[in-house]
């Protein structure tokens, strides 16, 4: 039955991964895995250890949290070292996770290593589906190093292993090959070719429920609209982008969904609905942003504030993004950030700001030749040239600007510069050429013109089409959230009646083995055997003495642990009431429980003056008395024990801290110690049951809270855990 359950529950944490249903995937592949560890079922910790892994990586991807990667790689060193990694589908997963890892840390290189042992392990096995995965992956690498062509060959060959081996090909192996393709054409901008795979990848993808998959084909058929002007569709799919990585939670998708948006209606020069967008990324996204894209969103946000006749407010974002853009240099950037805040200087009359700023962006533009932000700066220069009365060369680099802003597609500068041209004309008293280049501005600003009321009539249909929407989402939501909330509160109640049941009947299995089947027997042993003792000491070898010795501490370490067990599981199963409760109440409690160890050791216990909380106070008395035993038990042989209990108030809960001058604990075991029965050290050099700190995890979830260890060995332990400050609801 118990290796039955393992397999459910990783079949059960496939589809949440694949749906993306991270926090249940991962409590999923948890209960595998301490079921695993039970029953010995080293297959079952292998898989649950790789899924794990596997899970805790899209987890970063989608917070922009690397310390995640960390805790990645110990399940996937954990995984590689299980005995069942020598089946090949185990081991090319575990090679294909592990890559995945670095390519997340950005170690482009590494992650590549880990790619290319994968496709080869899948070639000497003839693994054809590990084959795709692992070109696929390396394809995605190549995207990221600009290296294009490549890219694009690997994502062919998969396509052309697929229709050889059409037996093969199943939907999801279909999906990632059609997704790779369309990533590829996408950064090539061979935007026909990437809505050619997108929408049969949309398909796919919502037939195997895989989400991460529709939100890229989602989103490439959202750019390809936008590339042909066709804003209204390339909003409904941006749209449903948003919608949708809001769902699961995918913070860097969430964040270039707004930007996108964002940028269709600054095209629809819906200025504030425009910076309403990019504000938004700019105070809750830009942690998830890599720095290109932070450049790139600063420069939208400075040329909405310049269009707007705001130099003021548009100099700070183009200064930051020149910051950003130096920093990580990024050439291009650093060229049109100069150029905009030389454009910026001049409106503001800072003549000789604006020609450093010019100047240093014309030496960055002969190495680079034609790049974006060019057309601007040599307008800017035949603007300086023209206040200082220089005419000629005012010409000269107008002319050039008009040129390039033609071939980048840039009106407002190809406008900007035959106004330019007029002004320089007319103060050369050539009417004639000042009116022919007034009449060629006037006809491209009202064709300019008629395209923004154009624009803006959209966008009205635009916001018309999003309130109609949004009206019948509602009134769908109304209509059926009677009946939804009756189904929730049934599956809810359901649920919970048959947990209770589960824990009620475990716990009186448990409460009556515990006190009739084992410790009734462990008494009996340990009563004769000090009768033994006491009749027959006298007789007593000293071999003997040494044996009865080892049976008396048996029995009691097999009664300490019964105890242990016995309040691990009842943790979580009582009905005990929260009530406000003095932490400083509770610690004094606590250390007076542990007086005689205290004294014995000659312990220290410190603590600051901690804050009343409304929460269970039998189980903080049994977790602070945990905490300080743990502290006092791993003491430094060279030291006296000191412990040093503190707090840190946050907005929604406290963060109580048990620090100690112990031994510390290694880095690669901070995770293992909360698992039930888990020992670092021997009987001989640590009594203990290892049940301590998983009562201490337990009594935590119970209340809400979360509980972590900060340690170096030799350096001491610093046990952390939160209470809320209201009351949590827990299973």
């Amino acid at each position: 039955m118990g290796i039955d359950k393992i397999k459910n529950l990783l079949l059960q944490t496939d589809e949440l991964y694949i749906q993306r249903k991270l926090e249940k995937a991962k409590d999923s592949a948890s209960e595998a895995l301490v079921l695993s560890q039970k029953e010995s079922f080293r297959k079952g910790i292998t898989q649950s250890n790789l899924q794990l892994g596997k899970i805790l990586t899209v987890y970063s991807k989608f917070n922009g949290d690397v310390s995640l990667l960390e805790k990645a790689l110990f399940h996937l060193q954990d995984a590689e070292q299980g005995s069942e990694v020598s089946e090949c589908n185990l081991k090319a997963g575990i090679l294909l996770a592990t890559g995945r890892v670095y390519y997340n840390k950005k170690e482009l290189e590494k992650a590549k290593q880990f790619f290319q042992k994968a496709e080869k392990y899948a070639i000497e096995n003839k693994d054809t589906a590990n084959l795709i995965l692992s070109k696929c992956a390396l394809s995605n690498c190549l995207i990221k190093q600009n290296e294009f062509a490549e890219a694009l060959s690997k994502a062919s060959n998969c396509l052309e292993i697929l229709k050889e081996n059409e037996t093969l090909a199943s939907n999801s192996l279909l999906a990632e090959v059609y997704s790779q393709l369309s990533k590829v054409h996408i950064k090539r901008q061979e935007y026909v070719q990437a809505l050619k795979y997108s929408q049969p990848l949309m398909e796919l993808s919502r037939k195997t429920n895989d989400i991460e998959k529709e939100l890229t084909a989602l989103n490439n058929i959202a750019i390809y609209h936008g590339t042909k002007s066709d804003y209204k569709t390339a909003m409904e799919y941006f749209i449903q982008v948003l919608d949708k990585s809001t769902s699961i939670k995918y913070r860097s998708f969430i964040a270039q969904s707004l930007i996108n948006i964002g940028t269709i209606y600054a095209h629809l020069f819906n200025y504030e609905d425009a910076l309403d967008r990019y504000q938004t990324v700019i105070r809750n996204y830009q942690d998830v942003l890599d720095e290109y894209r932070q450049v790139i969103l600063l420069n939208n946000v400075g040329n909405i504030y310049y269009s707007k006749n705001q130099p003021e407010l548009a100099k700070p974002y183009f200064e930051d993004a020149l910051n950003l853009a130096t920093k990580s240099n990024y050439t291009e950037m650093i060229v049109h950030s100069l150029a905009q805040l030389s454009r910026v200087a001049t409106a503001q009359n800072k003549l000789d700001e604006a020609i450093t700023f010019a100047t240093k962006a014309q030496i960055l533009i002969k190495d680079l030749g034609d790049v974006n932000g060019k057309q601007i700066n040599l307008i800017n220069l035949g603007n300086i040239h023209f206040i200082k009365k220089e005419y000629d060369q005012a010409i000269r680099l107008t002319s050039q600007g008009i040129v390039a802003a033609k071939r980048m597609k840039d009106d407002t500068s190809e406008i900007r510069g035959y106004q330019l041209l007029s002004k320089v004309y007319t103060e050369l008293k050539d009417f004639e050429k000042a009116l022919q280049y007034q009449n060629i501005y006037a006809q491209a600003q009202e064709s300019f013109n008629i395209l923004q009321r154009n624009r803006q009539t959209l966008d009205l249909e635009i916001k018309y089409a999003i309130r109609e929407k949004q009206k019948e989402i509602e009134q769908l939501t109304k209509e059926n959230e009677y009946q939804a909330l009756l189904l929730e509160q049934n599956a809810q109640i359901s649920n919970q009646n048959e947990k209770l049941l589960q824990a009620n009947e475990e716990l009186r299995q448990f409460a009556y083995i515990s006190s009739h089947d084992l410790k009734e027997p462990l008494r009996m042993i340990g009563s004769y055997t000090q009768l033994i003792k006491k009749r027959h000491e006298e007789d007593f070898t000293a071999e003997t003495k040494s044996f009865f010795e080892f049976v008396q501490e048996g029995v009691t370490r097999m009664n300490n642990l019964l105890d242990g067990l016995l309040k691990y599981t009842t943790i979580g199963k009582t009905e005990e009431e929260y009530e406000q409760v003095s932490l400083n109440d509770l610690v004094d409690i606590a250390v007076i429980n542990l007086r005689v160890r205290i004294d014995e050791t000659n312990a220290t216990i410190n603590r600051v003056d901690l804050p009343d909380v409304v929460s269970i106070q039998s189980l903080l008395i049994l977790l602070f008395q945990n905490l300080i035993s743990n502290a006092i038990k791993f003491r430094d042989p060279e030291s006296e024990p000191v412990v040093y209990i503190s707090c840190e108030e946050k907005p929604s809960e406290y963060i109580i801290s048990v620090k100690d001058n112990g031994i510390g604990i290694k880095p690669e075991f901070k995770e293992r110690i909360f698992i039930i029965f888990q020992r670092l050290h021997t009987r001989s050099k640590y009594d203990g049951t290892g049940i301590g700190l998983s009562i201490c995890q337990k009594i935590i979830q119970r209340i809400g809270g979360r509980i972590w260890v900060e340690s170096e060995l030799d350096k001491g332990a610093d046990f952390r855990f939160t209470i809320p400050k209201e009351k949590v609801n827990t299973v």
